[in-house]
């Protein structure tokens, strides 16, 4: 155990130091001070009426928050993908499996580690987001808490899925890969939708095998319904109809359930693909 937290230790320094990271920092705060800028337009707007505001500031949260999603989904690709394969490639594990280290203890230390940094990243994001919407329209989610714990959770699952590829493919073919699966997971999602709204059964059946299949979409949809307002989820406001960026309701605990099994399973196929893995 303190073998692995030493190697969760040492990987978010070796991360920290990655100008990758610094780069990741910068879209941050661009996207913060341009939702600053956005929100201060829309509150202080006289060409809208206080019910519209009512629906538009939310609803530009969810917007926001989708494009943060992505970011910290493509974090934590980014950051995953070159785990394994790079130091494979350069030879650095060659000189630590060959010690009394095994080789799930570094899987697992690298997994807690980037975990950790993507936690904290997801924190700080949704704290400074919902810090700035609060001080310059004064609206705040119901659960703050909950829409970080989602966010995370959907960055946690790329990370694991990432680390997987990590073990088998090279840098890039990895991380492009776990981009194109928070994409198609999303994109399942919006079939879904439509399915459910035109009465498509067909459509539908691909929305759900896709939350099981890719559970990204099931927990961005989580975030949203912690993102919406109490008198939109109570269904008091009825002009806002379903959609890609609506939750009628939060994930059930199944479902939950059913993710975490899903990272049980994703984790464990990694570590047997890297205790097979020839070097």
């Amino acid at each position: 155990m303190n073998l692995t937290l030493a190697i969760a230790g040492l990987t978010v320094k070796e991360a920290v130091r990655r100008r990758l990271l610094l780069a990741f920092v910068a879209i941050t705060v661009a996207i913060v001070g341009l939702s600053a800028w956005g929100f201060d337009r829309l509150t202080h707007s006289s060409s809208i009426t206080s019910g519209e505001r009512t629906l538009a500031v939310p609803d530009a949260l969810i917007l926001f928050m989708f494009m943060f999603s992505f970011v910290v989904a493509l974090s934590a690709s980014a950051i995953a993908s070159p785990s394994i394969s790079s130091e494979i490639e350069s030879g650095v594990l060659m000189t630590v499996v060959t010690r009394p280290v095994r080789r799930s203890q570094v899987l697992l230390g690298k997994w807690l580690g980037l975990a950790a940094l993507l936690a904290g990243y997801a924190g700080v994001v949704c704290a400074l987001e919902f810090a700035v919407v609060d001080w310059v329209s004064g609206f705040l989610p119901p659960n703050p808490a909950a829409v970080t714990v989602y966010l995370f959770a959907e960055g946690a699952l790329l990370l694991t899925l990432a680390l997987l590829l990590s073990t088998r493919m090279p840098v890039i073919a990895a991380g492009v890969i776990g981009v194109a699966v928070f994409g198609a997971g999303w994109l399942a999602g919006v079939v879904g939708t439509l399915g459910t709204a035109f009465g498509i059964s067909a459509l539908r059946t691909v929305g759900q095998a896709g939350r099981l299949l890719i559970p990204t979409d099931g927990l961005w949809h989580g975030a949203i319904y912690y993102l919406q307002p109490s008198a939109l989820t109570s269904g008091s406001l009825t002009e806002a109809g379903a959609g890609p960026f609506y939750a009628q309701a939060a994930p059930s605990w199944p479902y939950l359930l059913w993710v975490a099994c899903w990272f049980l399973i994703v984790l464990t196929a990694g570590l047997v693909s890297f205790e097979r893995r020839e070097m």
